[in-house]
């Protein structure tokens, strides 16, 4: 099929512009395109390779796989090549996809293992600090998902009689995030894309809307450490784009966004999307402090020319909205913590690192905008009701993270009883607690606002129907707590809390967005 849909096209005396728009090429293309996903799929069931071999041999037909287009795999062991068409995903909602030539694929790259070198469930108190294996946090995850777009050429053929029984063919492989077009024949065509499938498969592969609720109930301890993932291949020349979930969530929640992204040329073109999931059982302080160190890692590996380093966009919903606020804020509340304490506690914890490196907040001067979205600033009633205060009983710190901080003490010679005692006041508390309006959590971070200069925004929802903005509520956090003095644009949305699900709110958060590329003069609309 492949070889007689490539002489049908490329071949007969009608020359290709001369059909483009005929039924039958089109149909002949989907040949084409199918039936090399077939060849490769079908070589990978028959043969069981542990990788992707450079050589498919059926018969005495032999293809050549070549990766000169896609350098980042030119020297890359690949586990899998997966055909497009055969994955479907209940979650997604569109595939965003390109029509063209070429057969569309999700590169597999192997699993990288835990190095830290320390065991899985060790919980790092001070990240920033902490001597990694190769230098490299390995809570920061590379694409592991690529889109790809295989064609398959004849190397070298005269006439028809040799593409249907003796040349030898060449699959080639295309980055469709950098490539548009492909040249074949002589002739340049629309290349083929995919680009919602690696992502899918992504969220299918890690089960992150599960982990989430596991990680919530301390039951599973790999996620108490926050991770970092990068869903497309590192792009030096494009922004980023860094999303941040709510409580029991995961980023399973940026669904709609993420895809949109991808299916909207010009957003795709300019930003790339990195994914925080982190436990939302941990005190939010510290999941912050954290967040900042994952963060500050990240972009330190980002060279210091690249425009990725510089006016990156921070997007945040519900207590990620919180947090993605302290992120962008610098701001000192170790006075106003300790003197929560009593005198006896004040100097034994004044002077110790891992309190001031957590209550000494400082910005993360990569970001130039955030996007705050149903975030109670100033904490919410909701947290207090009966059954949130019942399930709030359930859900506990994580024992890695008290047992750090207790070895910690240890070795500063202070006594763990005091810091149990804390956790008893109120003062440490998990997640969901945090978020009430009358935490001591809140009493500390309410009035921290963003840093000075920083372009910010805000989305909330609206359940009430009333334009009362004292009775204006997403049936979780009121618009007195989601709102913030300062924000460029406010946008009041029909909704719940989960607002950012809204195909009002994604468009929202496309126009921000856009506007955002606009005002650094990467795009012209």
């Amino acid at each position: 099929s492949i070889r007689y849909s490539y002489a049908y096209m490329f071949k007969t005396k009608r020359g290709p512009e001369d059909r483009i728009f005929d039924n039958r090429q089109v149909q002949i293309r989907d040949f084409y395109n199918l039936s090399l996903a077939k060849l490769v799929s079908a070589y990978a069931l028959r043969y069981k390779p542990t990788a992707v071999e450079p050589k498919i041999k059926v018969g005495k037909s032999i293809y050549n796989i070549n990766f000169d287009d896609y350098p980042q795999l030119k020297q890359q062991k690949i586990e899998q090549l997966l055909s497009s068409y055969n994955l479907n995903f209940s979650g997604l909602r569109s595939i965003n996809r390109r029509d063209g030539f070429g057969s569309e694929f999700v590169v597999v790259l192997p699993q990288v293992k835990d190095d830290i070198g320390e065991g899985r469930n060790k919980y790092i108190i001070d990240p920033i600090n902490f001597s990694y294996k190769n230098g490299i946090n390995p809570n920061i995850h590379q694409a592991r998902y690529l889109a790809a777009t295989l064609t398959a050429q004849p190397k070298s053929a005269s006439n028809v009689n040799d593409i249907l029984n003796n040349a030898e063919f060449e699959i080639k492989a295309f980055d469709p995030y950098k490539y548009e077009q492909v040249k074949l024949a002589g002739k340049i065509y629309p290349l083929a894309a995919n680009f919602s499938t690696p992502y899918g498969l992504w969220l299918a592969q890690n089960n992150l809307g599960k982990a989430a609720y596991l990680t919530l109930i301390d039951r599973d301890d790999h996620l108490t450490m926050p991770h970092l993932y990068m869903l497309e291949p590192y792009n030096p020349n494009k922004k980023i784009i860094v999303l941040v979930h709510g409580l029991a969530s995961s980023p399973e929640a940026w669904i709609r966004l993420t895809n949109d992204i991808m299916g909207d040329p010009v957003l795709r073109e300019h930003y790339q999307v990195w994914q925080v999931f982190y436990s939302t059982n941990m005190p939010i302080i510290e999941s912050r402090f954290q967040i900042y160190a994952l963060l500050t890692q990240a972009f330190t590996q980002v060279d210091t020319k690249a425009s990725a380093k510089k006016d990156a966009v921070l997007v945040g919903h519900s207590m990620g909205g919180i947090i993605a606020r302290l992120l962008v804020s610098d701001a000192d509340v170790t006075k106003k913590a300790l003197a929560m304490m009593n005198n006896r506690q004040l100097n034994k914890y004044q002077k110790l690192p891992i309190i001031s490196q957590r209550l000494v907040m400082k910005v993360i001067p990569n970001f130039s905008r955030a996007i705050f979205l149903a975030a109670p600033h100033k904490g919410t009633d909701y947290a207090d009701r009966w059954f949130t205060k019942a399930a709030r009983k359930i859900i506990r710190i994580p024992g890695a993270f008290l047992s750090a901080i207790g070895d910690t003490l240890q070795n500063q010679d202070l006594d763990f009883k005091d810091l149990m005692q804390q956790i008893d006041n109120g003062l440490i508390q998990n997640g969901p607690s945090d978020l009430s309006h009358q935490s001591k959590f809140m009493e500390l971070t309410k009035d921290i606002n963003p840093r000075k200069g920083l372009t910010f925004h805000s989305i909330m929802g609206n359940v009430t129907g009333s334009d009362d903005l004292n009775v204006i509520t997403d049936d979780v956090v009121p618009y007195r707590s989601a709102h913030l003095n300062g924000a460029v644009s406010e946008k009041i949305i029909k909704g719940g809390h989960s607002i950012q699900e809204t195909p009002e709110a994604v468009l929202e958060l496309r126009r921000i967005l856009r506007l955002h590329l606009v005002q650094l003069g990467l795009y012209k609309p």
